[in-house]
């Protein structure tokens, strides 16, 4: 089997103030495998987003442990600094993430100039294209232009791009299609897929309500339900023969 490249195990979360704390988790087991997609999915409410926030270092558990490539991200410094230069974050609105301010060039070339190795600006440049391309958009037509001149496709796109443009090894896009008009999510899925065929060991982690969406890219499902593992497996074997009346449920709503 592939590696094992981000793991949770036992995570627990609560928000609140004292006497107020509400409890979104309850000892969730995960695992993150090198080049699978693992879609997490679950009503609003469920514990999708601090779950995947917590395993890329963006929140912290109240117990539990996350390790990225074996090291425990929580105990000294190497396994969070690892896991932030190797992953790349994609969310729902792709013009939050996109500086208003920077042409779609400068954007996506960013990460690869906070690097600790700088690239020559022919590389940077030369990468930069080559992922606008992988994500089916012209970098010659689109590199000089600003978000504000970028429809939502397009947009959403050049955030997968800058993503994806230092070669990460792991891949959060949290609710990355919801956003996305129907007709212009089948471009997105191409993108995600094209990625994938370029880099076969990156692995991704999809957030979605969209089992559409999931049924398309998804290896693997964990499905969430008030803050605990409802049920998890192969994605083809869990929407077939699910064993949980919850996500009999999701999968239900989602044919309607």
């Amino acid at each position: 089997m592939a590696e094992i490249l981000l793991q949770g195990s036992g995570i627990n979360k609560s928000f609140g103030a004292r006497g107020a704390r509400r409890q979104v988790l309850f000892d969730v087991d995960v695992d993150v495998r090198a080049g699978e997609c693992l879609a997490v999915i679950g009503g609003s409410g469920s514990g999708k987003t601090t779950l995947t926030r917590i395993l890329l270092g963006l929140e912290t558990a109240d117990s539990g442990v996350v390790e990225y490539r074996g090291h425990n991200i929580a105990e000294g410094r190497q396994g969070l600094r690892m896991l932030r230069e190797e992953s790349g974050l994609v969310f729902q609105d792709p013009f939050s993430s996109l500086d208003p301010r920077w042409r779609v060039g400068s954007s996506v070339a960013e990460p690869l100039k906070l690097r600790r190795k700088k690239l020559p600006s022919a590389a940077v440049k030369q990468r930069v294209a080559e992922v606008l391309g992988l994500v089916g958009l012209d970098s010659a037509t689109l590199g000089s232009r600003y978000p504000i001149d970028l429809s939502g496709g397009q947009a959403q796109r050049v955030a997968i791009a800058r993503a994806i443009v230092a070669k990460p090894k792991v891949v959060l896009a949290d609710e990355a299609l919801s956003a996305i008009d129907v007709a212009v999510r089948v471009q997105i899925l191409d993108a995600f897929a094209a990625i994938r065929r370029a880099d076969p060991d990156m692995a991704l982690i999809m957030v979605s309500h969209d089992l559409g969406v999931v049924r398309h890219i998804a290896d693997r499902i964990l499905v969430l339900h008030e803050g605990r593992v409802e049920e998890s497996g192969p994605t083809a074997r869990l929407l077939a023969h699910s064993q949980s009346a919850y996500t009999r449920r999701l999968i239900e709503a989602a044919s309607l």
